[in-house]
Order: structure tokens, then sequence, then C-alpha cells
């Protein structure tokens, strides 16, 4: 297959040259990734200012990996590869791995996930890839465990679709589980650490993770469980109960 790989951690991450390299051994890759790191970024696109691209000559050339660092968001680097540079649109769009998990409502926020949306917005198979901090599985290994499970998707499912998928920080058993599963619900406790430098104030983000919803079948049950999470996501964010009410009211 040919593949595109993206991420948000930036061209030079572990996670993104352990998916790389394993995947090229069987497959044509290609890389367009952010020059730095841009983790948070959502689906944010730069507006208004030239991005510089240029070839990674620092990448792995055993392997006969295209590189392109891009100076903007995840979501330039995905957009801008498919509708600029790529001569023929890749099969599989893969975002990641990326360091730390996009649990929850996290993938609100992930640049990450942003980056797989763009794929999936132009039709392509798209997987958003996240490791959990702390985990005793390695990128390669992560890399090794997906890549017969991105086959077999694939092969099975014809629509274009965008999973989101967590790596745990051990796995329950000896083989690795995938399971699909729901969203689950996650915040943040003091998000923001105060600090007064030189007689300015400043805000950091900080903050502990709170989950308000990890019951069985959330993404995060899954993996405080050992196993492997795989979201569906989806475009529409229709509250579709809402609209219903709301149709059968007269609001003037």
């Amino acid at each position: 297959m040919n593949i595109l790989i993206l991420n948000d951690d930036g061209i030079a991450s572990e996670g993104i040259r352990a998916l790389a390299r394993h995947l090229a051994h069987r497959h044509t890759v290609t890389v367009a990734a952010p020059m730095h790191q841009q983790s948070a970024t959502s689906h944010a696109l730069t507006i208004g200012s030239a991005i510089e691209v240029r070839i990674d000559e620092t990448f792995d050339s055993e392997y006969r990996i295209t590189a392109w660092a891009i100076d903007g968001t995840p979501t330039d680097c995905a957009k801008l590869y498919l509708d600029a540079i790529a001569e023929e649109m890749p099969d599989v769009v893969l975002s990641g791995i990326n360091h730390g998990s996009n649990l929850g409502t996290d993938v609100i926020y992930s640049g990450t996930v942003g980056a797989a949306f763009e794929g999936y917005f132009h039709g392509i198979p798209s997987f958003a890839l996240s490791l959990l901090e702390g985990s005793s599985i390695t990128f390669a290994d992560a890399a090794a465990y997906f890549e017969p499970f991105m086959e077999n998707v694939i092969a099975m499912q014809k629509k274009p679709f965008l999973l989101n998928i967590n790596f745990p920080c051990m796995l329950a058993g000896h083989a690795p589980q995938f399971v699909f599963c729901r969203q689950g619900g996650r915040d943040y406790i003091n998000a923001f650490e105060r600090i007064e430098e030189n007689g300015r104030v400043h805000y950091k983000v900080a903050g502990e993770v709170s989950d308000t919803d990890k019951g069985a079948g959330t993404d995060i049950y899954a993996v405080e469980h050992g196993l492997i999470s795989v979201t569906p996501i989806g475009i529409d964010m229709t509250d579709y109960p809402l609209l219903e009410k709301l149709s059968r009211t007269t609001v003037s």
C-alpha cells in the first residue's frame, strides 16, 4: 500500500520514525510532518502566512522513505501534502505514533487526531495512533501490532473511516487485543499553573487528568485494562436529541 504518515510531535520524534521504518518493509511510505512540536493544535490551519516545506535529509534513506518537513500545524502538513505535493493519493493516512494518549475528549484538542481527520476529509481511510506515557510497549512494538490490524480493517471496510487507536501501558495477556469502543469522558483539574516572573503574571497549561466517564465500553476503560482501544470517529457533530426536541418546539 501507499501510506502517508503524519504527526503532531514533529518530524524528529521517535514515534513517527518507528512507525515509518516498520511499515516501509512492506509498503511505500511517505512522511509529511511538522518541523517543530505541534501538540494540542487540534485541526488548526495556517492562514495568511507562507509555509516552508523542505525534504528532511535526516530521515532514514535506507528505507526509501520520502520525508517532508513542513513549518506548520499537523493539519497544514496533511492538507498541503494531499492538495499540493502528492502526485497520487495515498491508500491510507496514519497520524502518530503520538507520545502520550488521546483518550476521551482529548480528541477535540489533539493535533494527532486533527491530522488524521484531514485524511478522512479527503476520502481516505485514516488512523490516529497514540501510546500512553510510561508504557512498557515500545513504539516499534506498537507499529508491529498495528500493521496486521490495519491491513485487516482496510480489507473489510471499503468506505473511508477514521479510527482513533490508543495503546495501553501494559498488555493484558501475551498478545495484543484490539477492542472497538466508544469515546469516554476526560477533563483536567487545575488546568493552568500561575507563574510570576519579574512582576509579570503568566499561566502555563498543566493539569491533572480527571476522567468523568471511563465505564465499560469506553476507550479509557480499555487501556486501563491492558487492551488497545479503537474508537471510530465521525465528522457530524450534530446533537440529534436536541435537534429533534427543538424541531418540535416553536422558537420565536
